[in-house]
């Protein structure tokens, strides 16, 4: 009786026992269903220093995944939800989160260290809501920036503004090269820069060399500024255009009218203007075409002898030659001549603009000194504020000579500065600094009367050498290592595959320095692996993947992992299901 009641016991424990290995396998099956249940993730980015949110930031989640035929992971970026959140597959644990800020700078939690695409996401923290679907809230803390790291987002942006300067399509090949040699040249010089001003500086200064190179059009303007003649209705012939670096204009009088256009040597040349000239007389008003679309002649329509003034007084204008190449320059009309009394004017109001003087005064005071330098001996008389024009003189004068004094004084501290500095070791970096910054704050007066400069430069180069040093023995040290992680990781997995019914049973042996092992699969030998297991033991060297498609063709491969990474990938493993 005792022996019966022993193998009914036996018989309902192994009955037990069998439907125990059902329900898990059922389990993994719906874990691994065609259809994977998704988890939406939200990502709350902190400033680590206040522990504030930060509003402005950009929160990134990036998928992991393996490439059979580039053999390589590749990691691409997950795209975002219109409400900021991100939908991830909760059967693929290959995915990873950060964000980034304006100012802050970004190092992921685990594992020490930076990374360009952040930590892995677990999804322990996981919940449901109302509706059945999975959440997940995540948190990034971001660090402040250095100064450095501010300054060299400064150097980046300032190098892109630099770029983008001009366009090297206006310009001619040669220029071209110039342009892409300056650009070079004030990027190398934002790079060394130490400070916000002395970027700004640079880029302002590259800027201004780039201002200097003349564009396609211009030199176009230059070569035939000098061919482009005007003859009067008296039969003389002068050349039409006047200025510099392409920059030309014209001006003719109402009284001009009848006179002709010409280019030398090209008859086929055609004129054209934008807009006709309004001209108002005692009688009426009057709309003049004034520069025909040919070789042609200048206010051709009969003007009125009691003309007054003209209401739009400039339009541009331009010539196209006869091989198609164009000349572009401003037209400018006056009323008469020669008119004394607005000449007259116009220079009482120059010196009248001077205002209180000071040192950026200089160009408004030459300007007025060269406009009365031109009137008539007998229209200089009559500009009564003359005395105004003499006095602003005097007291630039004396500003000057102020400011020389200024400079020298200030040149001589900054001399001060840089005998301190001495002997050049890495912790002179702040003397050097304070000495180039105090340089860089100079105007250019007060830096041309820095006698020790070169001892100033001589220093920046030393110290930047033995920078270097120590950075070539970090990145060996660094180097040194990687080469140790390396050294770490797991070996390459040995695996096996059978066919069962309607599954596929995979096993390898223990791989050295293994924590666990990554199980992928794929239909396609060189498609894409799509993992589907993670195993947290190292003991653990076997895993079946069940509810296959039966005659379906699966390839799977395994690597090993551990806390510094994962192992190389195995060699992929064919199957057929039965």
């Amino acid at each position: 009786m005792l022996q019966r009641r022993k193998w009914y016991t036996g018989i309902i424990l192994a009955a037990l026992a069998a439907l125990l290995v059902i329900a898990a396998a059922a389990v993994t099956d719906r874990a691994y269903a065609d259809e994977p249940e998704k988890c939406r993730v939200k990502i709350i980015v902190q400033d680590n220093s206040t522990g504030e949110e930060i509003k402005d930031a950009t929160p990134m989640v990036y998928h992991d995944y393996y490439v059979e035929s580039e053999d390589t992971y590749v990691v691409e970026p997950v795209k975002q939800n219109t409400d900021g959140t991100f939908d991830v597959e909760m059967e693929d644990w290959a995915y990873r989160y950060k964000a980034v800020a304006k100012n802050y700078k970004y190092k992921r939690s685990a594992y020490g260290g930076n990374d360009e695409y952040g930590d892995w996401i677990e999804f322990d923290g996981k919940t449901q809501d109302d509706q059945g679907n999975w959440t997940l809230t995540l948190y990034v803390k971001l660090t402040p920036q250095t100064e450095e790291e501010r300054l060299n987002d400064i150097r980046t942006e300032s190098k892109k503004a630099l770029s983008d300067y001009k366009k090297a399509s206006d310009y001619e090949a040669e220029d071209q090269e110039t342009l892409k040699t300056l650009i070079q040249t004030y990027s190398d010089k934002i790079d060394d820069a130490k400070t916000e001003d002395a970027i700004k500086q640079a880029l302002a200064e590259g800027k201004g060399e780039i201002d200097k190179l003349v564009t396609a059009q211009a030199k176009n303007n230059d070569r035939y500024a000098s061919k482009l003649m005007f003859t009067d209705r008296n039969g003389k012939t002068t050349p039409l255009l006047t200025g510099e670096k392409g920059q030309y204009e014209a001006s003719l009088s109402l009284l001009d009218k009848g006179g002709v256009f010409s280019v030398e040597g090209d008859p086929a040349a055609r004129w054209t203007v934008k807009k006709g000239l309004w001209i108002q007389s005692m009688a009426m008003n009057h709309s003049v075409e004034y520069v025909t679309e040919r070789t042609g002649s200048f206010l051709t329509t009969s003007i009125p002898d009691d003309t007054e003034f003209v209401d739009a007084e400039i339009s541009d204008a331009s010539v196209t030659l006869g091989d198609g190449s164009k000349v572009t320059f401003t037209l400018k009309i006056s009323t008469k001549e020669e008119d004394k009394t607005a000449a007259v004017a116009a220079v009482k109001e120059k010196i009248g603009g001077i205002g209180e003087v000071t040192l950026d005064s200089g160009d408004a005071i030459r300007q007025a000194r060269t406009d009365y330098d031109g009137l008539l001996k007998s229209l200089q008389k009559k500009v009564d504020n003359y005395d105004v024009l003499t006095d602003a003189e005097k007291k630039l004068e004396e500003l000057k000579k102020a400011k020389e004094e200024a400079e020298a004084k200030q040149a001589k501290a900054v001399d001060e500065k840089i005998a301190a500095i001495g002997e050049v070791t890495l912790d002179s970096e702040n003397a050097v600094t304070e000495a180039r910054k105090a340089y860089d704050a100079l105007s250019d007066g007060a830096k041309e009367k820095v006698t020790r400069y070169g001892d100033l430069t001589a220093a920046e180069k030393k110290l930047d050498e033995l920078k270097k040093a120590k950075a070539k023995a970090e990145a060996e040290a660094k180097a040194k290592a990687e080469a140790e992680r390396k050294a770490k990781l797991p070996g390459k997995v040995s695996l096996k595959v059978k066919s069962g019914k309607r599954k596929a049973v995979l096993s390898w042996k223990k791989t050295s320095k293994a924590k666990g092992y990554v199980v992928y699969r794929s239909t396609k030998k060189n498609g894409t692996y799509k993992k589907i297991r993670t195993l947290k033991s190292a003991k653990t060297l076997k895993y079946t993947n069940t509810k296959l498609k039966k005659g379906r063709t699966y390839y799977y491969k395994v690597c090993a992992y551990n806390s510094t990474g994962k192992g190389p990938m195995s060699s992929p493993k064919k199957v057929k299901v039965k």
